[in-house]
């Protein structure tokens, strides 16, 4: 892909500009995933959800995961009959029990309370299962840990235990388990320690499994052997005769994603270089959440011209961080955030009245096609 695209005039900026070439490249090895081993992909569109981009993924997939009622109702709307919609969360409201159901096909349940209060009509009309937490930590950072100490997230097998001695679990009921245990890992022989510690234990409750649900968690690019995930589905499809879903999010449209910026004011501050944008943090929030700096398209640490990239809001900590280009910044220049695809345009927000983003997909003829603009309509219906 030739950087003159994110320079062109018919550019507006703030963009954040998905790459259909690069989702479609890792849409193929979850393709070539299902050839060898007969396992249903799924992609979680809590990553990024704009229709266009659930239109370019769609044919590659078996369907979609949900974690609310309104992504579910979303999944309804891009999905084509005969694909499915399965959904997973620790919060779900008793007066959207009638609705999930309605539109999922699968619906996975975290809690014992949550089996009490919808199980039976699950049944009835979508297949049910429950989380689980395989209590394997792989993920330094308790933030992004799905098995952290006291997680909110799945029943540990004393709880299933605790919950069989009361009967409080109907393992006839019971189609399907999901387990989500990883964050942006490569390492798939983790994903098969899991899965195998979970299938072990759950042998002695005896349940008449038909589907199993990997999570996502893992990512899908060169660094990462297949070969322990395509062996962990076989294993499982074999041994138990169950289908096998897998749903990655962030490994489809992390690396596709971009945001184009343009340089709007230079500022000289205590002998550095200030370089001020029209986008701000507020457009990447995770890089706010998380204190860590996005890569920077040419930039580089040998650079001669050395900055400080900071957003256009009146927030003190609105920066991305000091970079070097081999290139002097003017105004009028562009700067290109990359591997922003994902949990960065869910989350932004219009904190000092700032719009958001326009949203464009890079197709793969490289023609830009703008999909969303943004005006003052969408920041007043907001309020």
């Amino acid at each position: 892909m030739k950087d003159s695209i994110f320079h062109t005039s018919d550019l507006l900026t703030p963009a954040y500009v998905y790459n259909q070439d690069g989702i479609v490249n890792v849409l193929d090895k979850l393709v070539n995933l299902k050839e060898k081993t007969a396992c249903l992909p799924l992609y979680s569109i809590k990553s990024a959800n704009m229709v266009g981009l659930l239109d370019v993924i769609k044919p590659y997939v078996s369907g979609f995961s949900c974690s609310s009622l309104f992504e579910a109702q979303l999944a309804a709307e891009v999905l084509d009959e005969g694909q499915t919609i399965h959904i997973t969360t620790p919060g779900y409201r008793h007066d959207e029990w009638d609705s999930i159901i309605k539109l999922c096909d699968f619906v996975t349940l975290n809690s014992t309370n949550q089996w009490h209060s919808a199980a039976k009509k699950i049944n009835a009309d979508a297949s049910c299962g429950i989380r689980l937490n395989p209590e394997l930590s792989f993920v330094n950072d308790e933030r992004y840990d799905p098995c952290r100490p006291n997680s909110k997230l799945g029943l540990t097998f004393e709880q299933l235990r605790a919950a069989n001695s009361k009967q409080e679990l109907d393992w006839e009921s019971i189609e399907g388990v999901h387990i989500h245990n990883n964050c942006e890992s490569t390492r798939y022989e983790e994903l098969k320690k899991s899965v195998e510690k979970v299938m072990s234990g759950l042998s002695e409750f005896n349940p008449k499994l038909k589907w199993i649900n990997l999570g996502g968690g893992y990512l899908l690019n060169d660094k990462a052997d297949l070969t322990p995930l395509a062996d962990t589905i076989k294993w499982l499809q074999d041994e138990f005769s169950v289908d096998v879903y897998f749903e990655p999010g962030k490994a489809i449209t992390g690396g596709a994603g971009y945001l184009v910026a343009t340089v709007i004011d230079l500022i000289e501050s205590e002998n550095k270089n200030i370089v001020v944008l029209d986008t701000t943090i507020n457009h990447l929030p995770e890089v706010f959440e998380y204190q860590y700096q996005p890569k920077v398209m040419n930039a580089s640490d040998k650079g001669n011209y050395k900055y400080r990239l900071v957003g256009c809001s009146c927030l003190s900590g609105d920066l991305f961080g000091d970079y070097a280009f081999d290139k002097q910044i003017e105004i009028g220049s562009r700067v290109i955030f990359e591997n922003i695809g994902a949990y960065m345009q869910v989350k932004a927000n219009m904190f000092n009245g700032i719009n958001l983003p326009a949203t464009y997909l890079l197709r793969l003829e490289e023609n830009l096609e703008l999909i969303k603009r943004n005006d003052y309509e969408s920041f007043r219906s907001r309020l």
